[in-house]
């Protein structure tokens, strides 16, 4: 029994090693600050400056903008 635990205690231990380095991996990329290169819905390239100003930006600025106008609580009427 003894030796079925330390086993267990074995892969826990490994599988923290790797979600730890994952997670270091992951804010390497992020302190780049450079995001995606493609906005993730409409497949445009993401201009560098905008990369640059909105680390890890997803999308374009049209695309941001709808998004965060399609979510506003505050609907617009139309005029």
């Amino acid at each position: 029994m003894e030796k079925f635990a330390d086993e267990l205690d074995m892969a826990q231990a490994h599988i923290e090693r790797e979600i730890e380095m994952r997670v270091d991996a992951i804010q390497r990329h992020a302190n780049l600050g450079l995001g995606r290169a493609y906005c993730l819905d409409c497949g445009a390239l993401i201009p560098e400056s905008r990369r640059r100003h909105v680390p890890n930006a997803k999308r374009c600025a049209h695309c941001q903008d709808r998004l965060e106008r399609d979510r506003s609580p505050v609907r617009r009427c139309a005029a």
